[in-house]
């Protein structure tokens, strides 16, 4: 508020007060003796032996006290722009230097100046003045402050910022990793305590936000340690082989992991891969179980799309009729069959050939009943529509890495089974993902329905770059594997990418049951929506200052804004983490809110990483070819080959004239 012309009128009074003050200073301690003073000479005399005027300290400080006074009592225009240090501190500190400093012109002798006094007297009269006035301008200044935090905290930080947890809460299944958050106008120490790791997690972050590093890699680190069996998709192998298999060699080193053993499953590289058989008789017991590994197969194929109309019925087809080659092949001749490079081959050969094979088994005719109508009336672009696309699709996973790969069994593909525990790895590369994807997604579909069962060790299933990898209903993995004791971390870039891939009905899915969500720096609008929603919101000041010629005044509102605004979560720096974390049933309910949202930098050891990746191993080699890699290969390409062409030659039905050539 401005002074009124009356407050105004006292101030100056009180004004001249202080320099009327300082000339009574000097007539008493300079100009006291002088024969200027006629009657003035003995009420002078008299304010001499005033007790403020014993000393020229004591005068000095009751000048101050008055220069302070006037102040306080100033009412100038509130100015946003003061500057503490150039306006106050710095004029202050002159002008108390020369208010005081002048006590050490007194008591030297110099020439005259001027009448009755001296060039030191002069310099104590003039640094007493000036000392004064600067000194009052400065404290002046200190009322056109403002006492507000406008526009001190340009980014809302000091309002966004809240407390994360300080401790480390670790358990036998738990994921702990340091990091550092800004809380009550520090930087302060904490950690990210993922106690609930059979809730799923999912990670999300543009390339270079540091999701791998901050997050997939501490789980992998820590779920080894702590004796998981551990299925980890490395799509840039061996990045995150290389960990694994470190960090199992020192599990093993330090006497833990002693029935564990390490498998690479490498589509590229057949010497150092593990042969599996996810197709084993064994796990095709039914039609119903056929049916849904040739679901899971054709989904991976075309990656999720779920097309409606007449595409779904031509998908639903060659589902059909993948689970009809499948189903056969368990059954015949004890299961020796049964295994995915056999079903390639048996794709491979004709209509009629495959037809001849399957109506053989009674229990597949009417599964069949539509592609032999279509057949015997010679409907071949509808049956080309129905079979061709499947085998369109498949061929291109008939390689003979593949068929090598996929033709043995080296391990059991229940690596959380007390009897035989183990790590695998599916080692990925990105210039042939299409093809190893839709192998692995084999492998995953039978081994998540293996350790998704009762009575085994904890497992984890790691996926990161989830989009390259179609996992068939992990959804339903998610929401049912905590009783089993399985773990899902999965690593994405944006969501949009996650429905192109998964499709938008089941990547909604995922998204909602999923537990754990952490996120790095992203930039796709749906994304940040569902991130800054997920958070919440919080109770904010807000302050608002209004200034005009009249009066000044200030106001706060507390209001609801949201926790973490989208563009910071835009915004963030490589290794920066956002996130909402499951939280722990409570031992006593106090009804009071705590959110379990985190807003943090990932603080790992540098150093020690730095120390583990010169001591990284490289990964076993299983099989020795001896320099004839190609001929070995080839040989199993061409036995599968035959061994189908074999068995299908047991079905060719006899000519058809057979039963009119008489015995002559």
């Amino acid at each position: 508020m401005e002074e009124t012309r009356e407050q105004q009128k006292l101030h100056g009074f009180l004004q001249c007060g202080i320099y009327l003050s300082i000339l009574l200073d000097a007539a008493i301690f300079i100009y006291l003796n002088a024969p200027i003073w006629g009657i003035f000479f003995l009420p002078l005399e008299r304010l001499s032996h005033m007790g403020i005027y014993s000393s020229m300290l004591s005068s000095k400080l009751c000048t101050l006290g008055l220069i302070c006074l006037v102040s306080i009592g100033t009412l100038s225009k509130k100015d946003t722009e003061v500057n503490p240090k150039k306006q106050i501190i710095i004029p202050l500190a002159i002008g108390l230097i020369l208010f005081f400093g002048c006590l050490l012109f007194r008591g030297r002798s110099s020439p005259i100046v001027f009448s009755y006094t001296t060039w030191w007297d002069l310099g104590y009269l003039v640094c007493s003045f000036s000392g004064a006035f600067v000194c009052s301008i400065s404290m002046d200044n200190i009322s056109k402050m403002i006492s507000s935090g406008l526009g001190k905290d340009k980014w809302n930080t000091e309002a966004e910022s809240f407390m994360q947890p300080v401790k480390k809460v670790e358990t036998p299944y738990s994921v702990n990793i340091p990091m550092l958050f800004y809380f009550g106008k520090r930087t302060r120490s904490g950690w990210i305590n993922i106690c609930n790791v059979f809730r799923g997690t999912i990670v999300i972050g543009t390339p270079g936000s540091g999701k791998s590093f901050s997050i997939v890699n501490p789980f992998i680190r820590q779920l080894i340690a702590k004796e998981f069996a551990v299925c980890l998709y490395d799509f840039k192998f061996p990045d995150l082989g290389q960990i694994a298999y470190y960090h199992y060699l020192l599990a093993k080193h330090s006497g833990k992991l002693k029935e564990f053993k390490f498998h690479v499953l490498n589509l590229d590289d057949p010497e150092k891969s593990r042969r599996i058989n996810p197709w084993r008789a064994d796990y095709i017991r039914t039609l119903a179980d056929a049916a849904e590994t040739a679901e899971a197969l054709v989904e991976a194929l075309k990656k999720g799309d779920r097309s409606g109309g007449s595409d779904q019925f031509f998908t639903q087809s060659a589902i059909n009729f993948l689970a009809s080659c499948i189903y056969f092949l368990s059954k015949y001749a004890g299961g020796k069959y049964s295994s995915l490079p056999h079903v390639l081959a048996m794709l491979n050969r004709s209509y009629e050939e495959i037809f001849n094979v399957l109506v053989s088994e009674g229990e597949l005719r009417s599964l069949m009943s539509p592609f032999m109508s279509a057949y015997n009336a010679k409907a071949f672009d509808q049956l080309e529509g129905q079979i061709g696309t499947l085998k369109i699709f498949i061929s291109r996973l008939a390689t003979k890495e593949t068929y090598w790969v996929f033709s043995g069994d080296d391990f059991d593909l229940k690596i959380s089974s007390k009897e035989n525990p183990g790590m695998l790895v599916l080692a990925n590369d990105p210039n042939t993902q299409n093809i190893n994807s839709a192998c692995y997604s084999i492998v995953i579909n039978r081994l998540t329905k293996l350790i998704n069962t009762k009575g085994n060790l904890p497992s984890a299933l790691i996926v990161d770059e989830v989009p390259t990898l179609f996992v068939h209903k992990v959804e339903n993995l998610i929401a049912t594997a905590r009783s089993n004791k399985v773990a899902v971390l999965m690593g994405l870039q944006e969501l949009p990418q996650f429905n192109q891939q998964y499709g938008k009905d089941t990547a909604a899915t995922i998204t909602s049951v999923v537990g754990n969500v952490l996120s790095g720096s992203v930039r796709n609008k749906e994304t940040l929506e569902w991130l800054e929603r997920l958070f919440g919101k919080s109770k904010q000041i807000g302050e608002g200052l209004s200034i005009d010629r009249a009066k000044t005044s200030t106001s706060l509102n507390e209001k609801l804004e949201v926790l973490i605004p989208a563009g910071k979560i835009a915004s963030l720096n490589a290794g920066e983490m956002v996130g909402m974390i499951a939280a722990d049933a409570q031992e006593k309910f106090t009804g009071q809110f705590d959110t379990s949202a985190v807003n943090c930098r990932i603080n790992l050891d540098m150093a020690d990483i730095k120390a583990e990746e010169k001591n990284y191993r490289p990964l076993p080699a299983y099989y020795d070819f001896k320099g004839r890699r190609n001929e070995v290969l080839r040989e199993n390409f061409d036995r599968i080959g035959q061994e189908i062409e074999d068995m299908v030659a047991l079905f060719k039905p006899p000519p058809k004239n057979a039963s009119n050539i008489k015995t002559k």
